[in-house]
């Protein structure tokens, strides 16, 4: 039987834009959940997420600070128009956090509901990125990376990232906070693998 062939999409210029710019919003919703139930995540944006707890910090800064070692891996690697997508995606959500607060703010927000919602919502703010050729950094342009050359789904190298960082976690944070995130992860990864397949969508 003849292999069915899946060509590349071609965007056009203003929809890779609201791509992004729809992916981008959706990502910072979910960590504005996240940072409002005191929970993580993973990745670098988990690994902002305590250190902003930890210092005081906002988790915007941090995570645009924390990135920028590996845009000159994610050049050499995956070339220009990546890195460069995934630094205006980065910058995107580090701004979008600082402002969607001063428009909307949580009196009451269970850790299982922001756990459940972050999963959903951030898990198909990623993907969308992975689709228009960008990443939220660090964690997720090694998991793409290894993906395109060994077949390894990016959910699955992500979640191995943040087990270890639970980890870690376990030991500074309360541990139902700790449970709650590991289950928005979970949920998050999952709908990052089983939807972001080479088979099914390249990325542009």
């Amino acid at each position: 039987m003849a292999e069915i062939s899946h060509p590349s999409p071609r965007y056009t210029r203003f929809e890779d834009f609201q791509g992004l710019l729809v992916s981008a919003i959706g990502g910072a919703f979910g960590m504005m959940l996240l940072g409002a139930a005191g929970l993580i995540t993973g990745g670098t944006a988990g690994l902002a997420l305590m250190i902003s707890y930890l210092s005081g910090f906002g988790f915007g800064w941090v995570f645009f600070v924390i990135n920028l070692p590996f845009y000159w891996f994610a050049w050499t690697r995956r070339g220009m128009v990546f890195t460069l997508k995934t630094f205006l995606s980065v910058a995107a959500v580090s701004l979008l956090v600082e402002i969607l607060p001063s428009g909307a703010n949580f009196s009451y927000l269970h850790p299982g509901l922001a756990a459940l919602l972050f999963g959903a919502i951030g898990g198909v703010g990623v993907l969308g990125l992975f689709r228009h050729g960008s990443s939220l950094g660090g964690v997720g342009i090694v998991a793409l990376i290894l993906q395109d050359r060994f077949g390894f789904r990016a959910g699955w190298t992500q979640m191995i990232w943040d087990l270890c960082l639970f980890a870690a976690a376990a030991f500074l944070l309360p541990l139902d906070l700790v449970i709650w995130s590991l289950i928005g992860s979970v949920i998050l990864n999952i709908v990052i693998a089983m939807n972001h397949r080479r088979d099914w969508y390249l990325p542009g």
